[in-house]
């Protein structure tokens, strides 16, 4: 029998919700207590003020992505296809958890220099493999990173911001072909 979530759990879940479809600023505190079904009283117990609750929401969808980021990227060991694994695995995140995506995209919670450093170590712990083989181009990280991913996160924001339409698979494609020709190394 599955148990019920905590008060805590609770209140994120609902501001997650709140703060992604009305914005940070226009979700009350009062509006996710009743939403979480809390009182008063538990939420100033979990949350010293709405600052701290907006971070505690943005910090567990940071993880939620790097944990599943990172996960999906140790599955592949071709270096090719991990690249364009990727670049699918984010848009495919980003519009199967838009409110997570969305409160990301708006900032960042205060732990994020922490978590980035934890998450990218990993991610270029993989990388770093393909480079020393030859298989993918000897570069800094950070233009590593907005070669392989920046196109596909830009794409994302524009959907899920609604100026574009969600991509479909041929965009996505063109995305991770174009991820691949730019990070492979020269042969």
């Amino acid at each position: 029998m599955a148990t019920a979530p905590d008060t805590r759990t609770r209140l994120i879940d609902s501001a997650m919700h709140r703060f992604a479809s009305e914005g940070v600023l226009a979700a009350t505190l009062d509006e996710v207590r009743a939403d979480a079904e809390a009182s008063v009283g538990a939420v100033y117990h979990h949350f010293p003020d709405k600052g701290a609750l907006v971070d505690a929401v943005r910090e567990r969808a940071l993880v939620d992505f790097q944990d599943a980021f990172a996960a999906e990227l140790e599955r592949h060991r071709d270096a090719e296809d991990g690249i364009k694994a990727m670049v699918r695995f984010l848009v495919r995140w980003c519009f199967g958890n838009r409110d997570e995506a969305t409160l990301l995209l708006e900032g960042r919670p205060r732990r994020a220099v922490e978590l980035n450093r934890e998450f990218f170590d990993r991610v270029q712990g993989w990388w770093t493999i393909h480079a020393h083989y030859g298989t993918v181009r000897d570069l800094d990280f950070a233009v590593v990173h907005s070669i392989w991913l920046g196109p596909a996160l830009e794409l994302t924001r524009h959907g899920l911001g609604g100026t574009a339409r969600r991509p479909d698979r041929a965009a996505i494609e063109a995305l991770a072909d174009a991820a691949w020709a730019a990070l492979r190394a020269d042969r």
